[in-house]
């Protein structure tokens, strides 16, 4: 968990460091409420991120150099096949969303989700597949015309 707080401190760190440096001078806006410029409380919770970040960096840091633990480790494929199955999951259904409409899609979206967290029962795969997809046609063709 020390690694995790490490590497969570460092990114975050890195995202505070974006938004100072270019999202926030950029996209802040213009003008003044109550005599305040707008950007002010958006700096401010954004320094407090990269201070709080920077200082889990540093505990976790310390702690992992006190243990002799590495700072990174890589894990076992089993392991990493299963952090990476619902990346790949998603990526496959914004492939064929892209190529197909989302009406046709969405049953075997969902269907395909409930098989994978184990569910066998036929009969209830395939109205909880089908009901959410017949409710956004009817909602698409029928209600928005």
């Amino acid at each position: 968990m020390i690694r995790t707080n490490f590497w969570s401190g460092l990114g975050t760190a890195l995202l505070a460091v974006v938004l100072l440096a270019w999202l926030i001078p950029t996209y802040g806006g213009s003008g003044a409420a109550f005599g305040l410029p707008p950007q002010l409380l958006a700096s401010l919770g954004a320094w407090l991120i990269l201070g709080c970040s920077i200082t889990l960096a540093l505990i976790s840091a310390v702690a992992l150099l006190r243990r002799s633990a590495p700072f990174i480790v890589m894990p076992d494929v089993g392991h990493l096949w299963h952090m990476l199955w619902p990346f790949l999951y998603v990526l496959v259904f914004i492939f064929l969303v892209d190529r197909f409409p989302l009406t046709w899609i969405a049953p075997l979206l969902i269907g395909a989700l409930l098989v994978i967290l184990g569910e066998r029962r036929w009969y209830l795969v395939l109205p909880v597949a089908i009901v959410p997809a017949l409710g956004l046609y009817v909602l698409t063709a029928h209600l928005m015309r």
